[in-house]
């Protein structure tokens, strides 16, 4: 995407103020992106383990499919 530098500087904070509180938005959008992106390889680590450690109790589950497997797991929890 090419700027267009005349259609770009109406936009552009005046101040310092102002570029300073566009810079700090701009700061916390980022560091919630990383914190959503923390979160998401934690919970996608966790998830890698737990299949992990299920196979290696429930090994004919390797081969199910999904439908299969929910009746194993409802057959196992009752």
């Amino acid at each position: 995407m090419k700027l267009i530098l005349p259609e770009v500087i109406p936009d552009m904070p005046k101040t310092e103020e102002a570029l300073a509180a566009v810079q700090a938005e701009h700061q916390k959008i980022l560091a919630e992106n990383r914190e959503k992106e923390r979160q998401r390889k934690a919970r996608t680590h966790r998830l890698i383990e737990h299949g992990a450690l299920f196979e290696t109790y429930f090994p004919q589950t390797v081969t199910m499919n999904k439908d299969e497997l929910a009746v194993f797991l409802r057959e196992l929890a009752a």
